[in-house]
């Protein structure tokens, strides 16, 4: 986020040679640009010729990120999601398990997911382990693409991700970045500090008709 000038705050996401720039303009219209600094991110080619690929693609690139942002937005958990979380999957013959969010692990690639999900063309594995990795502990550095592959699967099995096509990127659909950004909502802001508040109790001022009660009794 730059720093406000003439009251102009400014977000900019940045996907390697691509960024997504966001401001408001007049505190009424919130603008949205792509820009590509090298036409290589975009991945059809730089010749002129292929100048209305290029913008169909920039244009497509704003869509994409800001239904991401929709549907995180209106995030939400759906009945008895909790318990189906937790169960085993199947996929063909391969038995999978459930998914676990209170396990940091599993907690660190959703929250990666979350993170790379508005990415132009999905994410790789590789780019999911690299994420994964930054947000662990130090004892945790190990975490190669194989474990990303792993834990993919399990969110996969949910269908909280999916596969974009044949090609080996990745991406979550809608419904699945309402689940996975419900469940971070739940634990940072509902009970992580309901937990905290139980362990540091606060003894505060009697209410006034209890007072009012031991004064008629004395």
């Amino acid at each position: 986020m730059d720093q406000p000038v003439h009251d102009l705050t400014v977000f900019k996401v940045h996907f390697g040679p691509l960024t997504l720039k966001l401001y408001d303009k007049g505190a009424r219209v919130l603008r949205v640009e792509a820009i590509a600094h090298n036409v290589k991110g975009l991945r059809c080619g730089k010749v002129v010729e292929k100048l209305p690929i290029m913008l169909t693609k920039l244009q497509q690139m704003v869509i994409d990120f800001l239904n991401v942002i929709h549907a995180a937005d209106h995030s939400y958990l759906p009945d008895g999601i909790l318990d189906a979380l937790a169960e085993p999957t199947q996929r063909g013959t391969r038995r999978l398990a459930g998914v676990d969010l209170q396990k940091p692990r599993v907690r660190a690639v959703s929250e990666a997911i979350l993170a790379l999900v508005p990415k132009p063309g999905g994410f790789t594995m590789a780019e999911l382990a690299h994420k994964v990795r930054n947000s662990l502990s130090s004892e945790d550095v190990t975490y190669t693409s194989r474990h990303a592959v792993y834990d993919f699967s399990k969110l996969r099995g949910k269908k909280l991700v999916k596969r974009i096509g044949k090609s080996r990127r990745y991406h979550a659909p809608p419904d699945g970045i309402r689940i996975l950004a419900g469940m971070f909502i739940l634990r940072e802001r509902v009970i992580k500090p309901v937990l905290a508040g139980l362990g540091n109790p606060r003894v505060g001022r009697p209410p006034k008709n209890i007072r009012l009660f031991i004064k008629s009794c004395g």
